[in-house]
């Protein structure tokens, strides 16, 4: 029992410490938002390799195939309507469309809902301007996810006029930068 109670007050100084220490750095430090690397999120497409091929259809059934981006540039916005990252991405996208696409660049929103219900009510609650797509297949068993080697959700990927791979970012804010670095 005494044991138990040296372990706790020696983890209540540890932690105390700690929060003090990280207290002290901060004071010292403007306000910033902290941000985590999480580019080991990003696919594992290489830059300049062909886009994997894609057909999949709108909530109507409008067949989409990747082909018929062809000598445009294409954003496609990996998402689903239950992560909630995604759905806090959703306005930065927005405002990202509509900086990109007077430019041009064509977006098409990928889904891996696997509950069409869920995903077409998303969609009327958003909005959304550009043709969004599904094959309602979970994540983890989507040939689309394997395709791209997506990590994690939000994504985004950069496709280039003839095709290729151009980058890809996990945040409006960073494709803006690789569009901006692109086009």
């Amino acid at each position: 029992m005494k044991a138990l109670k040296i372990l706790a007050i020696m983890a209540l100084l540890a932690s105390t410490v700690a929060c003090g220490s990280r207290q002290k750095k901060a004071a010292a430090e403007p306000a910033a938002e902290e941000t985590k690397d999480m580019s080991e999120y990003l696919p594992q497409l290489a830059a300049g390799s062909p886009a994997p091929a894609l057909e999949l259809n709108t909530p109507d059934g409008e067949p989409i195939r990747l082909a018929d981006y062809a000598g445009k540039w294409l954003v496609l916005d990996f998402w689903a309507s239950w992560c909630p990252d995604c759905r806090a991405e959703f306005q930065a996208v927005k405002d990202l469309y509509a900086k990109a696409a007077p430019k041009g660049v064509e977006f098409l929103g990928v889904s891996f809902d696997d509950d069409g219900d869920a995903w077409r009510k998303c969609l009327d609650e958003q909005g959304f301007a550009w043709k969004q797509v599904s094959n309602l297949i979970k994540r983890k068993d989507n040939p689309v996810y394997e395709a791209f080697g997506i990590h994690w959700i939000p994504t985004m990927v950069l496709v280039a006029p003839d095709g290729t791979v151009a980058g890809s970012a996990l945040t409006a804010k960073d494709m803006e930068a690789l569009l901006s670095a692109k086009i």
